[in-house]
């Protein structure tokens, strides 16, 4: 240090003339220290403690897209295959409605529009809602959809008058889906058929409506059917 002039001191000049005891308590800071006298501060790493308790599994994500191509009945490539040409078949496909009824002991009055009343002539009905014995004048449709409906009647001989059958949709004679008018046989019974595709959502039914002018009442043969099947959807 000089006298009357710039303060001067040097590292080299001041080591040595600092000892422990002229360092004041807490003035010195760890950025203070030279990295060996921090490293050699540095206690030694105690064993491991013990595992702790699992925790909840949390909630599995949503599977990812599946990619790469399709086989099978499919074609094309995941996520977005399609069904391939020629694919699906009678085993594919699922069971489709249909009821048919056979048989009826009715006797048709003479020169009046009847609903035919079936019983319980059931030879398969793939849907159980698709006709009611107790009812036995409805085919009901189970579901939307464009449906074949069929009628086939035989009446018993007799040479006089015409015979008729229609099949009407909820019970309306006036606009039949459909109908069948021939002159009686001379040479037996009388038959008459009618069959066309109807378009019924669910919960509409069909009937079969019948006249005969014979001047009497009149039953049928025996060899007499009623049938609706579901064609496709039209949506």
């Amino acid at each position: 240090m000089a006298l009357n002039g710039p303060a001067l001191a040097t590292a080299s000049r001041l080591a040595g003339q600092i000892t422990g005891k002229q360092i004041k308590n807490g003035t010195l800071q760890t950025k203070d220290l030279s990295a060996a006298a921090r490293a050699s501060l540095r206690g030694q790493q105690g064993p491991p403690g013990a595992q702790g308790i699992q925790g909840i599994q949390g909630v599995v994500g949503p599977q990812g897209p599946a990619n790469g191509p399709a086989g099978g009945d499919l074609t094309g490539s995941y996520p977005d295959p399609e069904l391939g040409a020629d694919s699906v078949g009678i085993p594919e496909i699922a069971r489709i409605p249909a009821v048919r009824l056979t048989g009826t002991a009715s006797s048709i009055p003479d020169n009046t529009i009847t609903t035919v009343n079936w019983g319980s002539g059931q030879t398969y009905e793939t849907v159980a809602t698709m006709y009611d014995p107790t009812q036995g004048t409805q085919l009901v449709a189970p579901v939307d959809g464009v449906y074949l409906a069929h009628v086939s009647l035989g009446f018993a001989a007799s040479a006089t008058g015409t015979r008729s059958v229609s099949i009407a949709v909820n019970g309306v004679n006036g606009n039949p889906a459909c109908f069948d008018r021939d002159q009686a046989s001379t040479d037996g019974a009388t038959f008459v058929n009618a069959s066309c595709p109807v378009r019924l959502t669910a919960g509409q039914f069909i009937t079969a409506t019948v006249t005969q002018t014979s001047g009497g009442p009149l039953g049928f043969t025996g060899f007499d059917s009623v049938s609706l099947t579901w064609l496709g959807s039209l949506t």
